[in-house]
């Protein structure tokens, strides 16, 4: 992929809009969230500002910048990192004893679903966007519609492989806009769908995205970006063909190669040629809410999160961990060098992950679609000093622990394999977060999750 330096116009990523938007432009979003489409937005100027607004919210720390990655780690600890923070509320996840009144958990409900609401709010008013921008705004639309809805469901609801999709309560689906006051009520007081429906939705709006954004897009997504996605949401669904496909495609859209050390692919300043999805921060602007807990305070963090030994020992003989040259280590201490940097970008989804996704599937179908298997293993292996072994299901698992370490990726794959996480089974009522209080309140009539 030819890298672009300046982290602001590099095509092949999705940068959070906001970055690049005057705070004028806030100014002129904000207030759209307590009105309706057709009276707020009714020019084009208007709805590309909301647009703005989504991305503004999708980036933040409760959500992209830091929670969506944070907590899964947290939930899915498993012996592999330990919290030594003060603060009480990730105590509660990485403990499994997670109170209805936490503070992260509602944070990332509630900002969910107002970058959901600000995302429908842009949707119902496509029609006055000018006819060449038209495609492009619906299709980012659809795409953070459809990203939240996904992000929200794997928390909060039972995991599409425990085989009831079709019957378990999902998330409230929030496909039309609703004007109250930063969206922190999910959706009129409306019933959960099934986790099936919400899936079902999530891959339509994917779907429709992949076909309404360009491949270049400057700052916005774009179709690598979405079917970067797809890839995930697929994989969660068992659905290995569509999976396969979707990160081929995703492959093939971005360009994207492999950054020849490890050790530089994060914490970056700008953009690496491997970063397919990444936000976007400066020390002028964005969050990278990961630093605050992952990284020491000689690092601008709090140190809180720490990597245990048995971890340690593992990922360094996958060659991602201790090393005598600072410049390579992945671990300094029992802290993870993947956060170091509070203005580095936060990765979404880098290259290696799209290519263990493929080997996994192609395994999984016996085909060699993009590439066989083995190439795509030895690939990831290959970058990191590793010698070349046998392409199994087992071993392209645990090629994605070691290289995903600490991404956020760790919980949702155990799930999806129906792996147990400390002990619990990949369905446990321990392992799904609650329904925030301050939603049962607003409505009572909605069922909280087992076990809370």
């Amino acid at each position: 992929m030819k890298q672009i330096k300046n982290k602001y116009i590099n095509y092949f990523m999705v940068i959070i809009a906001y970055l690049s938007f005057s705070c004028e432009d806030y100014v002129e979003v904000e207030p759209l969230n307590t009105l309706s489409a057709s009276s707020a937005l009714n020019s084009n100027e208007k709805v590309i500002g909301a647009l703005n607004g989504v991305y503004n919210t999708m980036s933040s720390t409760a959500l992209l910048g830091g929670d969506l990655i944070f907590v899964p780690e947290l939930l899915a600890a498993d012996g592999r990192i330990t919290f030594g923070g003060t603060f009480n509320d990730p105590r509660q996840i990485i403990n499994k004893q997670i109170l209805t009144t936490n503070s992260r958990v509602n944070n990332i409900f509630n900002v969910g679903y107002s970058t959901i609401n600000r995302a429908n709010l842009v949707l119902e008013a496509i029609d006055v966007v000018n006819e060449a921008d038209r495609d492009r705004v619906e299709g980012e639309a659809l795409f953070a519609r459809a990203l939240i809805h996904f992000e929200l469901v794997k928390l909060f609801a039972k995991p599409y492989s425990d085989g009831n999709a079709s019957t378990n309560l999902g998330i409230v689906l929030k496909t039309e806009a609703s004007p109250f006051n930063g969206g922190d009520i999910a959706s009129d007081c409306n019933a959960r769908s099934t986790v099936e429906q919400v899936y079902d939705r999530v891959l339509a709006d994917l779907t429709a995205a992949s076909t309404l954004v360009p491949s270049n897009n400057g700052i916005y997504a774009n179709k690598a970006t979405v079917n970067a996605v797809l890839a995930r949401v697929y994989l969660q669904t068992g659905n290995y063909a569509g999976a396969r496909d979707a990160a081929n495609n995703a492959i093939n859209d971005s360009g994207a190669s492999l950054v020849p050390t490890y050790r530089f692919a994060f914490a970056q300043d700008a953009n690496t040629s491997e970063d397919i999805f990444s936000i976007q921060v400066s020390e002028i602007d964005g969050v990278n809410g990961m630093n605050t807990f992952w990284a020491p305070s000689v690092q601008g963090g709090r140190g809180d999160v720490r990597i245990t030994d048995p971890f340690t020992n593992f990922l360094t003989s996958q060659n991602r961990g201790l090393n005598a040259n600072s410049n390579v280590a992945m671990i300094i201490g029992n802290y993870t060098t993947k956060w170091y940097n509070q203005f580095g970008n936060v990765q979404m989804v880098r290259l290696p992950e799209l290519l263990l996704t493929r080997a996994e599937a192609n395994l999984e179908l016996g085909t060699s679609v993009g590439a066989t298997p083995q190439q795509d293993l030895d690939a990831v292996r290959t970058r990191v000093g590793l010698p070349s072994i046998a392409a199994t299901i087992n071993s392209v698992l645990t090629e994605r622990i070691s290289e995903l370490a600490f991404e956020g990726q760790y919980l949702h794959d155990f799930k999806r394999r129906q792996f147990t996480i400390e002990g619990f089974s990949f369905d446990a009522n321990e392992l799904v977060l609650p329904i925030p209080q301050n939603q049962i309140n607003a409505c009572p009539d909605t069922q909280q999750n087992a076990g809370y």
